[in-house]
């Protein structure tokens, strides 16, 4: 608790002098003025676009920010009347939560150039709805309209025939498709090209504020003015090369056949129904595909639209004849071995590949004398290849190994001449 004494000794201190106190406060203030008085105090009438900072992930801003239509700011003279772009007006949507309701965030306005003072804004505050992204998976539907006279319709193609929309999720959730609105053409033209569509909710009322991905739909409608049907065998269409050492040994379609229908005149000269391509670029095994139908423009595929091809890859196989050299194993060091022969002919069947494979390092016979004593002995030529590889002839098919005792020193010495 503060003792009197030491109130009244304060109360003292702020009084003591206070006319040159008083006249200091007095020329602080005229300071200011002066201050004040030398620089420009300007409004800007706006507009200054407001950008969003801080916003949550997964979210997006559904209604379009209200600009600041006014700023009152002080500037030094040479700056000169300011612009929308001598200011940065932010609003800052951390706090903001994805309700897809409005809410009032207060709006921050700053200079670029510090040497501006920002005295007032409006509004001080807009309103921000926030709202969560999502997407969906929606069902294409297509509005042809009433056929031309005299001409027939056949089936309508759609591609892809469901879509993404995404955006807010009020908006998302109101989507039940997308609608795509066509004009056949009175002439009997087939009608194929890309379509934009338009999001619907239940009532069929475009839906706005969303995105479409794609953006557009490919819409197909063959129009007949002498509609027959034919039933034509499927032809598989390839594309590339296996790998080298492999073929193509079989291909494999279905179904075999497919009912298509078109005018007469375009049915007259087709005999077979075409496959998409299916790659077979460096193929080293079976593969299968699912492709569509390539037909000529006019004609559409009966109830089947696509087909499967097996294609069946092979190695490509031949007979080569090899030559292979001769290595001891298993010698003993006081044994000599002569062989009778120095090498083999070897006539191989296999995949090029693997006799490729092969020739690319010298090839090697072992001779196993490990068991073998002093004398001749007829030691078989038994190569060891690598699986898939077949031996279809040995030249020779064994080779005679003369085993001789190795001379001992004392042996050799006096068998060797008197000097």
């Amino acid at each position: 608790m503060t003792s009197p004494g030491a109130l009244r000794t304060f109360l003292a201190f702020v009084v003591r002098n206070w006319p040159l106190k008083l006249a200091a406060i007095v020329l602080a203030a005229l300071l200011y003025v002066g201050l004040i008085a030398s620089q420009d105090s300007s409004t800007f009438p706006g507009p200054v676009a407001v950008t969003p900072i801080n916003q949550p992930a997964g979210t997006v801003v559904t209604r379009q920010l209200r600009s600041i239509e006014q700023v009152k700011y002080m500037a030094p003279p040479d700056l000169g009347l300011l612009t929308a772009e001598d200011f940065r007006a932010t609003v800052d949507l951390a706090g903001v939560h994805p309700t897809g309701v409005a809410v009032s965030v207060a709006v921050t306005v700053e200079p670029v150039d510090p040497r501006v003072t920002i005295v007032d804004i409006r509004p001080r505050t807009i309103q921000v709805v926030l709202d969560e992204s999502v997407s969906a998976t929606v069902p294409v539907h297509v509005d042809r309209g009433a056929a031309p006279p005299g001409v027939q319709v056949g089936d309508t193609v759609i591609l892809p025939q469901n879509v993404v929309v995404m955006g807010p999720s009020t908006s998302v959730k109101r989507v039940v498709g997308v609608d795509v609105s066509v004009s056949l053409d009175p002439s009997g033209l087939d009608f194929d090209r890309e379509v934009e569509g338009t999001p619907v909710d239940a009532a069929g009322v475009a839906v706005i504020g969303v995105e479409m991905v794609p953006r557009t739909i490919h819409v197909t409608i063959p129009l007949f003015t002498n509609k027959q049907s034919r039933t034509i065998p499927v032809n598989p269409v390839l594309t590339g090369t296996p790998a080298p050492g492999f073929k193509v040994s079989s291909v494999e379609v279905t179904p075999l056949t497919v009912s298509v229908e078109g005018d007469a005149d375009q049915l007259a000269t087709l005999q077979v129904a075409d496959t998409s391509p299916v790659a077979v670029f460096g193929a080293t095994r079976d593969l299968t595909s699912v492709v569509t139908l390539a037909l000529p423009a006019g004609v559409v595929p009966l109830g089947v639209s696509t087909v499967s091809v097996t294609v069946h890859i092979a190695a490509i196989t031949e007979t080569r004849t090899f030559t292979a050299g001769f290595r001891i194993d298993g010698a003993s060091p006081d044994l000599v071995y002569q062989l009778s022969a120095t090498s083999a002919l070897l006539t191989l069947f296999g995949s090029s590949a693997d006799l490729d494979r092969l020739a690319a390092a010298p090839l090697v016979v072992a001779l196993d004398v490990s068991k073998l004593g002093v004398g001749s002995h007829a030691v078989p030529v038994v190569p060891s290849l690598p699986s898939g590889i077949t031996i279809v002839a040995i030249g020779p098919l064994a080779v005679t190994v003369q085993v001789s005792a190795t001379p001992s020193p004392a042996a050799s010495q006096s068998s060797s001449p008197n000097p």
